[in-house]
């Protein structure tokens, strides 16, 4: 035969049959939140917008029973999501009195089946050990507890470090669940199961706390088993964990902590507190001089070696010319009324034609005499057109004399915003890389309901202004990434940016710590029942601003010229109130992430909230691309207007595969970001460097085939005889006798080859095998029934109650054993699942009837149990 076939290619035409297979399939680039609706997904949904990561929540209800199947494919049979988050185990809900999945088992199979298919990853936020079988809980005496303190330790091995890695988090953090509820678990099948965090326990290793599971189909499973919630830092913190890992660290958004303190009243001077006087108002005047910012520029510089590799530090400092003037020659500064009008209500809506007018004129000019006396200022003679200072600062407009601008004229907003302009061009600032010409700070957030003050905001190139994250009115409740538009209701005016900051408790009349320390205490001492120190107040600070920094809030943090003030260090960490507050902050920082620290001026910070209002409103959709198993690259396109798309990636992309005006992004050790611009309609992709390992077993594929035919040669053909290959193998009881015939005709054809093959099977079952005699459901198991002695019910699970044999040291079984005889069609065999043989314990109701489990794998309860 071999002979034959050996001719036979070397004679006939070679016809060859190469099989390409080409992947044209795409996975949608969102998150899919599963939750029920007492089930509060805060906390998840906020981590996703802190990345600018589309979503979807689907929230189920006892009311309105899910029927049917998730919508986890589109029209072109390609997969929605590339991420799942379940909020909350097996998302039980109350019906009745009894505890049941939303989902029924034929449904969660569908899940599993679609995340093993598209290689999905899911993680699952306050996990339940009930029906598992790869881990239990630790203490069956003890399923779940809530307590004021409970550290988390991470697990030392190299995947773990790699997570931890990859989202940029020390594994060292100081991570805790303190007043969170959590569950304490062990893991039974380590082949499967991994630990990722353990609780601590005396300072020493304990129970596990989270774990990563790889199961047999290809799924992966992260699994916390506590809470979550915005309000406590340690969540915060794992939310970086299990978004970075669920989306193979390849996701549609980006991660950045932008950090800029912003200084207003800049030139002007300020009465200060005086706590030995216990007055608020009245005490000392300050301002800032050159030795202040000169220790603040060298402050700049210094901290850059605490900070995380890539990061940038620089204070953006928003001024008032009159403050020039003022110092220069007192008699040529203007004198105006800056006082709020309507100090009761802050959000007043000024209608059309009512502002007042304060200025002695329209159209107010500066005077030569002013224009001289300008140079009579030591800080102006120190700053203008001093680069080497200038550009160790942001700089913006704090409108020329701090006029509150809720209840004001046309006319005296277009004196307050043009002089100051002229100012800045006196100093040199306009038209330098570190001046904001079209941002603005206005004095005490005021003017923002002023529809005259806006229409004059934008006269003037100012196409935004700073808000007040204590001020709701005036902020993007619903999502804190973008900015606040003013509306008709607001401010009679339709579509003007407000960007968000954060006020700090170091307070604008305040110089030194002293005089901080007597105002934090007059306003919170009643709330504290104590008055606090300064190492206190500053881990106040440091502990609020870090909840925002690590929600990768955007917002800058507001302070005043006064805290530039120099004093000596002491026993503290820096030589001003700024300094103390950011090495603070910094220090506590420095104990959780690696993430660059990166201060922006304002008006590239109003761009970052603007632009990404832009990509929420354009309908983008971001695919991943794959192509044998692998994903090669990433799609973007936009259905409803013009954005920019980001994409952060794991690895480098192919330069030479990126549209022309994409940028590429990174920073110290985050990842990389490409920037993608698109428009209405377009679509751009790019590829990787080095294609991204996925499992997609569930694509089909498009097949193409190509005939490559050689020049035929005369055939010569001979005919092999029929061979007949009989095989019987003889065991012990019992016995299986397999015969096997293979007949092989080769047929003179030219040029074709025809094989025939018969294969004949003949099998001998051995007898059914006698099913041991169980005396309780234990055994099934492989536990021992309880002595009649012990009556304890301490665990409950599909093989009935248990309880603990102390004396022999182990789990045995209280419920008797009950063998049920299926004796009519299984029910549950449509949704691929065994009606159960052993068991008639109700375990879950759904849709679909009553499961129990068993043999590690769930059942149908038939009708003979009922």
């Amino acid at each position: 035969m071999a002979f034959l076939l050996s001719k036979i290619f070397k004679t006939i035409a070679v016809v060859f049959t190469l099989t390409m297979v080409s992947c044209k399939k795409t996975i949608n680039m969102k998150a899919l939140v599963l939750t029920t609706e007492q089930g509060d997904t805060t906390d998840i949904v906020t981590n996703f917008k802190s990345y600018g990561i589309p979503y979807d929540v689907i929230e189920f209800k006892p009311s309105e029973p899910f029927t049917g199947k998730l919508d986890l494919y589109d029209e072109n049979n390609d997969p929605k999501y590339n991420f799942i988050v379940v909020n909350g185990g097996d998302l039980i809900y109350e019906v009745n009195g009894s505890w049941i999945s939303a989902l029924t088992r034929s449904q969660w199979a569908d899940l599993e089946d679609y995340e093993a298919k598209n290689g999905v990853r899911r993680v699952i936020i306050s996990d339940d050990v009930s029906f598992k079988t790869d881990v239990t809980v630790e203490d069956v005496n003890n399923w779940g507890e809530t307590l004021p303190e409970q550290p988390l330790m991470a697990d030392t091995s190299d995947e773990v470090k790699k997570i931890f890695n990859d989202a940029g988090v020390k594994i060292t953090a100081p991570l805790d669940v303190n007043y969170i509820y959590h569950t304490r678990v062990k893991i039974l099948d380590p082949s499967t199961t991994k630990p990722l965090l353990y609780y601590v326990d005396d300072g020493k290793q304990g129970a596990v706390a989270a774990t990563i599971a790889k199961y047999k189909d290809g799924r992966e499973v992260m699994s916390f088993f506590f809470g979550f919630g915005t309000w406590q830092q340690s969540c915060l913190i794992m939310n970086h964990i299990w978004l970075t890992w669920g989306t193979h660290n390849l996701y549609n958004g980006f991660r950045r902590v932008y950090f800029t303190p912003h200084i207003d009243d800049v030139f002007l001077d300020t009465e200060l507190v005086n706590p030995r006087k216990g007055i608020t108002w009245g005490g000392d005047v300050f301002r800032t001089s050159q030795i202040d910012f000169e220790k603040i520029v060298q402050f700049q510089k210094d901290i850059l070696k605490d900070m995380p590799e890539g990061s940038f530090y620089r204070a953006e400092l928003a001024f008032n010319g009159n403050g020039i003037l003022i110092i220069g020659d007192y008699a040529q500064a203007l004198d105006v009324d800056t006082s709020r009008t309507h100090e009761d209500d802050l959000e007043w809506v000024m209608p059309r034609g009512e502002g007042e007018k304060r200025w002695p004129q329209e159209n107010y000019q500066f005077t030569p005499a002013q224009i001289a006396a300008f140079e009579n200022d030591p800080v102006f003679r120190y700053i203008s057109h001093n680069d080497t200072i200038q550009k160790e600062f942001f700089w913006s407009s704090h409108t020329f004399t701090h006029e509150n601008l809720d209840s004001i004229d046309a006319s005296d907003i277009d004196n307050e915003i043009r002089l100051n302009i002229e100012m800045a061009k006196h100093l040199g600032l306009l038209d330098t890389d570190y001046w904001s010409s079209s941002s603005i700070v206005t004095p005490q957030i005021s003017g923002l309901h002023n529809v005259e003050a806006l229409e004059i905001f934008t006269k003037y190139g100012i196409q935004s202004a700073t808000g007040d994250l204590s001020r709701p009115a005036i902020c993007n409740t619903e999502n804190p990434y973008l900015p606040f538009f003013t509306t008709k209701e607001s401010s009679n005016y339709e579509g003007f940016p407000v960007i968000p900051r954060t006020p700090t408790e170091v307070y604008y009349h305040c110089s030194t710590r002293e005089e901080n320390m007597w105002m934090f205490n007059q306003i919170y001492s009643d709330y504290y029942g104590m008055e606090i120190d300064f190492g206190s107040f500053l881990e106040h600070e440091s502990k609020r601003t870090l909840l925002l920094m690590t929600q990768l809030r955007h917002e800058a943090h507001q302070f005043h010229q006064a805290n530039l003030r120099y004093y000596e260090k002491g026993e503290f960490l820096g030589e001003s109130l700024l300094e103390d507050w950011t090495r603070s902050v910094v220090n506590l920082y420095n104990q959780y992430v690696e993430w660059p620290l990166i201060s922006i001026k304002i008006s590239k910070q109003a761009d970052v909230f603007i632009e990404r209002a832009k990509l929420e409103a354009c309908g983008s959709q971001t695919k991943l691309i794959v192509e044998n198993d692998h994903i090669v690259g990433v799609s973007v396109s936009a259905t409803k207007g013009d954005c920019t798309v980001p994409i952060t990636v794991p690895m480098g992309v192919n330069e030479s595969t990126l549209p022309a005006d994409a940028t590429i992004e990174q920073v110290g050790k985050d990842p990389l970001t490409v920037w993608v611009p698109v428009k209405k309609g377009e679509t751009k992709s790019f590829k990787f460097d080095k294609a991204l390992d996925w499992i997609v077993s569930g694509f089909e594929v498009d097949v193409t085939t190509t005939s490559i035919v050689d020049e035929p040669t005369p055939v010569v053909v001979e005919e092999e005889p029929t061979t007949t290959t009989t095989t019987t193998v003889v065991e012990e009881e019992p016995t299986t006798t397999t015969t096997t015939t293979t007949t092989t005709t080769v047929v003179e054809e030219e040029p074709t080859t025809t094989t025939t093959t018969t294969t004949t099977t003949t099998v001998v079952e051995e007898p059914t095998p006698v099913k041991p005699a169980y005396q309780c459901m234990s055994e099934i198991t492989g536990y021992p029934c309880c002595p009649s002695i012990i009556k304890n019910v301490y665990y409950v699970d599909e093989y009935g109650e248990w309880s603990y044999d102390y004396k022999n040291n182990t789990w045995c079984g209280l419920t008797p054993y009950k063998e049920v005889v299926e004796e009519e069609e299984c029910w549950s065999e449509k949704f691929g699942y065994n009606c159960c043989k052993n068991t008639c314990e109700v375990i879950d109701v759904d849709n679909d009837g009553k499961w129990g489990y068993e043999n590690m794998n769930w059942c149908g309860i038939p009708s003979s149990c009922n």
